[in-house]
């Protein structure tokens, strides 16, 4: 049995590159027509890193007990497991987009903001804004069904 490896060589899991995706209405050009926004498609692997770094265990300790950690009934030490999905969901909006660069130092300067996670929530304030901008990176990163463009042209109707 020969096996082609060549049909499993594809450039666009290689460099899963860019999509674009219709801008909104707070921020247009000089012509007056809205920005559009530009989203890298970040990979499985890339969005688990970011997920893992906002995962947290941390080992139970009885505090009335010199702080030894909990042993459970099967023997096993008790742990608290914390994940703070808002702020991983943030950042991987910060990462993916390109277009507006969210957390370009001039940009952050601007609105004088010095944790990067806080600009989506200053560039994208309206709630409907912030939600299209996710749903966006969602679509362009794979988290989520892609519109059809049947879809998106009902909605522009609409």
């Amino acid at each position: 049995m020969d096996m082609n490896l060549k049909a499993f060589m594809k450039e666009e899991l290689k460099n899963r590159g860019t999509m674009e995706f219709e801008g909104i209405e707070k921020f247009k050009d000089k012509d007056g027509k809205p920005i559009p926004f530009i989203i890298k498609c970040l990979s499985r692997k890339e969005i688990k890193e970011i997920r893992d770094n906002y995962r947290r265990t941390e080992v139970y300790r009885d505090r009335s007990n010199g702080s030894r950690p909990l042993i459970g009934a099967n023997g096993q030490v008790a742990v608290l497991k914390d994940y703070d999905a808002d702020s991983a969901g943030l950042e991987i909006m910060v990462e993916a987009f390109v277009q507006p660069k969210l957390d370009a130092p001039e940009l952050m300067d601007y609105y004088g903001v010095l944790d990067r996670l806080d600009m989506p929530q200053i560039i994208f304030s309206d709630r409907e804004e912030f939600e299209y901008a996710d749903r966006c990176v969602m679509e362009a990163c794979g988290m989520a069904p892609r519109k059809k463009e049947k879809d998106i042209i009902d909605d522009i109707k609409n």
